[in-house]
């Protein structure tokens, strides 16, 4: 294995910097002593010659939506999306009120055994306004429940025509959720890129399509409509659109 302590830390070999961090376990016995220590007591300047260092401001999970011409919105999600990590991740209109909501499967158990699990999230529907706001649904509202390692999530296509939710769970059962509701499914070519949603109400919406979503997650290449919906255009990538009317 080749040893890349060098560039990071030069001079220190890695026996060196493993006896540093063990050294931070006896200096700092409580969380609080640790978190209020100047970085200077933690590691000397010495220690950090030479190192890289890189800067974080800004930590909590958001939503960037796209508002095109490359420019995008950053809305932070509520603080119930800020309780532990956030893995697969769905955006779809569940409700069917026009609006694109968010499904989140969280967790993770692959921490140190020292900070414990991030597993404060049981699975969490976030309802969409439609102008970048999203609200929590409790469970007995949303009717999905993830209680452990969460990590995939991927919508697909029940034998049916029935939608279908697939949340994965490391080490864990696979869990399938089923939407009540009965929208038309229309299938999605390979290289389709785009929708636009045109409803009753004259409201239009835009819906990305891409390969992949979040946590290893690739969804079935279909979009769904209701009975409110006018009309739908696809696009391509090479900028082909087909109108489907709906009936």
């Amino acid at each position: 294995e080749q040893d890349t302590t060098k560039k990071e830390f030069p001079g220190q070999s890695r026996k060196d910097i493993v006896r540093q961090m063990i050294g931070i376990r006896k200096k700092f016995d409580t969380y609080k002593s640790f978190a209020n220590a100047p970085m200077d007591s933690v590691i000397t300047r010495k220690q950090r010659e030479g190192a890289i260092q890189l800067h974080a401001n800004y930590f909590p999970s958001v939503v960037l939506i796209n508002d095109g011409n490359g420019k995008f919105t950053m809305s932070q999600l509520p603080v119930q999306a800020q309780f532990s990590v956030l893995n697969g991740m769905l955006v779809h209109d569940f409700d069917g009120d026009g609006n694109l909501d968010v499904l989140i499967n969280g967790n993770d158990y692959g921490t140190e055994v020292n900070l414990g699990r991030y597993d404060a999230l049981n699975g969490l529907m976030l309802k969409g306004d439609g102008k970048g706001n999203f609200n929590p649904l409790s469970i007995l509202q949303s009717g999905v429940y993830i209680p452990e390692n969460g990590k995939s999530l991927v919508g697909l296509k029940g034998n049916n025509g029935n939608f279908l939710l697939a949340a994965s769970q490391n080490k864990g059962p696979l869990k399938i959720f089923e939407l009540k509701r009965k929208d038309k499914i229309i299938p999605l070519a390979p290289f389709d890129e785009d929708v636009t949603v045109t409803y009753k109400s004259g409201k239009t919406q835009k819906r990305e399509i891409g390969y992949g979503s979040s946590f290893l997650s690739q969804s079935g290449r279909f979009i769904t409509i209701d009975s409110n919906v006018s009309s739908v255009e696809i696009k391509n990538n090479k900028g082909v659109v087909r109108k489907l009317s709906v009936q």
